[in-house]
């Protein structure tokens, strides 16, 4: 016979901190075990609606203002801060992370501190309260302290340096605390609502906490997190609203890139995922081992109509940095992570080189030994409003592996008809010993992983500036659609997010049971315009770039390119040179007016307006191609 009283230990090693859940088999009457995340609100007096008028998620009724977002439970508090009794074994003391954006307001700035000390005392009449499941029942909790997370800032200074005006902190504009204008050295409470962390403890019914952190972030040896790791978020986004729909909710992304300080140590990570209000102080992990990666912090966003979003993540180890004194926690030593899909990805990244050319970048991917360079034709016209003759353009690139390094005057070989998009360049003479240090992604003769809702991801150099030296940048999303001619594919539609910058970067499948596959080469997204629609959309005259709506040109359509990498036969190119009016129509999205079943009256009626409509197009330009007016062609680099 099964006792169904056995516990069951789950470990999960994290290169980056590692969590150990005690979980102990119950019967389906006893109260179930709380979730590592839990929601957060704090509410105290606030009679001119002051303290509400910044933050996205706030309720204010009768003097009274209440802020909420995620929060995390790390375990054990240490000794100096559990002044809880150990002889009642009925309760048990749990230290809680979370944001410290909605504590803040709520701050006694009266309190006698130092000039650059957080200030540690909540105004009179304040709450703090945690909701841990959907039994509606809130928790008191005790706050302790708010404390800075280190290195942070220097991390979204990274990000921001060469353009801070343009960039700012939070889901909202104009936040008081979201201008990244001030220097990082120096102290701020701004830096406190960008990268700060709230301490609070809670005491719980022991046998309401059965999933427990024992040994949380303080490993002796630490691996940092492996970039294009497949991640879950897990926070309450909008919780506040409406805790039984919200209240620890899911998404998914990976894990994007890794921005690194002076001495190589990890500031801060970015993700793909989507940060919705309320996330913030959520937790980020692992998808399959449930490995801890960091908290999630409110995203970095740029001050204009493109749509530009970055989800940011404090990692683990600036988190056992910062409250380490705050938590009860066994050392360890960790193993590396060995994930075989995050290795398979990191070395498709050696394909992917960064393009310069007149203050704009781009990418592209090494498809030869010889050093032959797959890009957007796009790319490539700065330089050819100056020189029309190819022969003589050259750009400049950098390789990221072995080491960074840029590399001059490489040559234009190629630039297609703008319908195809499609440009190649190649290494100078003695260079081969670069190449062979590069990850050459074979063009494929057929996309064996072209079907929809294959998942893929996308690598590029996008976004940021590439003085800042960051790696790759990798999203991922689904295989959405594929359009054909003569049951070719031509165009691949993805659901990943892409940004200036990606623009000949690399989009490859991640089957379920193979081996990763070169798909396509990044082109653009789509611009919406307003200016000219009829359509039920704001008229603001501005321009709005889905992002998360990525286009590639499919690797079945670059079959020519193999046999001029074979060859260097120039007539193998010829086919990208030529006019092809249903390519140049499937990707100028040119409106497909319907066609009805009609009478002969009606057919007679149809052409006189066709002809009425002719007669205008010379004078009335600007209601030509609807379509092609809301969806340009592409982002430029």
């Amino acid at each position: 016979m099964i006792n169904d009283k056995i516990p069951i230990r789950l470990k999960s090693k994290s290169e980056y901190g590692e969590i150990s859940l005690s979980i102990q088999k119950r019967n389906e009457e006893e109260i179930a075990s709380c979730p590592l995340t839990c929601l957060v609100r704090c509410h105290g007096p606030d009679p001119n609606s002051e303290r509400a008028k910044y933050h996205l998620l706030n309720y204010t009724n009768h003097g009274q203002t209440t802020l909420s977002a995620s929060g995390v439970s790390f375990g054990i508090p240490s000794d100096s801060y559990n002044t809880h009794t150990n002889e009642d074994s009925n309760f048990v003391s749990l230290i809680v992370i979370t944001h410290a954006n909605i504590i803040t307001p709520f701050l006694n700035y009266k309190t006698p501190v130092n000039k650059k000390e957080i200030p540690n005392k909540l105004i009179p009449g304040t709450g703090i309260e945690v909701l841990f499941d959907d039994t509606e029942l809130w928790y008191p909790v005790q706050f302790i302290d708010i404390v800075e997370a280190r290195g942070v800032m220097d991390g979204i200074q990274k990000l921001s340096q060469k353009d801070n005006e343009t960039w700012e902190i939070g889901f909202s504009r104009g936040l008081p605390f979201a201008d990244l204008t001030t220097p990082s050295g120096e102290f701020s409470m701004r830096n406190v609502d960008i990268a700060g962390l709230a301490i609070l403890k809670v005491v719980l019914p022991r046998n309401k906490w059965q999933s427990k952190l024992i040994d949380v972030l303080l490993p002796n040896i630490i691996h940092p997190p492996t970039q294009g790791t497949q991640l879950l978020l897990m926070g309450s986004p909008f919780g506040i609203l409406n805790p039984k729909v919200f209240l620890n909710s899911v998404t998914h992304g990976m894990l994007s890139n890794v921005v690194e300080g002076h001495l190589n140590e990890i500031n801060l990570l970015t993700t793909d995922a989507r940060v919705l209000p309320g996330y913030e102080g959520g937790v980020a992990i692992e998808n399959n081992s449930k490995k801890f990666i960091g908290i999630i912090m409110p995203p970095l966003r740029r001050k204009n109509r493109y749509g530009t979003e970055v989800g940011l993540i404090i990692p683990a180890l600036s988190i056992k940095q910062t409250i380490s004194k705050y938590i009860k926690s066994q050392s360890k030593e960790l193993s590396e992570s060995n994930d075989e899909m995050s290795r398979l990805i990191c070395e498709a990244k050696r394909s992917v080189v960064l393009i310069y050319i007149k203050n704009t970048w781009a990418s592209g991917i090494v498809v030869s030994n010889s050093g032959h360079i797959i890009t957007n034709a796009h790319v490539l016209y700065p330089v050819l409003k100056d020189e029309l003759d190819i022969s003589k353009c050259f750009v400049n690139i950098r390789i990221d592996y072995p080491y960074k390094q840029w590399i001059n005057n490489v040559k234009v070989i190629f630039v297609s008809h703008p319908c195809w998009d499609i440009a190649l360049l190649k290494f100078p003479d003695g260079y081969d010993y670069i190449t062979k240090e590069l990850v050459v992604a074979e063009i494929p003769i057929t996309s064996k992983n072209l079907e929809e809702n294959v998942s893929v991801v996308v690598i590029g150099h996008s976004v940021f500036e590439p003085s800042i030296n960051l790696q790759r940048i990798i999203s991922q999303g689904i295989i959405s659609n594929a359009a054909k001619v003569d049951k070719k594919p031509i165009l691949i539609q993805a659901s990943s997010s892409i940004h200036n910058g990606n623009s000949g970067g690399l989009l490859l499948s991640l089957p379920l049971k193979s081996r990763p596959q070169f798909l396509g080469v990044l082109t653009s997204n789509i611009q919406l315009s307003m200016s000219n629609s009829n359509f039920l959309l704001s008229k603001n005259g501005n321009n709005n770039t889905i992002i998360h709506l990525t286009f590639a040109i499919p690797c079945e359509a670059l079959h020519d390119i193999n046999i001029y990498l074979d060859t260097e036969d120039p007539h193998c190119l010829s086919h990208f040179k030529k006019e092809a009016s249903l390519a140049n129509s499937i990707w100028g999205l040119e409106f497909v007016p319907p066609i009805y079943n009609t009478t002969d009256q009606q057919e007679r009626n149809h052409k006189a307006l066709i002809a009425t409509s002719n007669e205008k197009e010379e004078t009335d330009k600007g209601n030509r191609g609807l379509l092609k007016a809301l969806f340009p062609r592409a982002l430029s680099a």
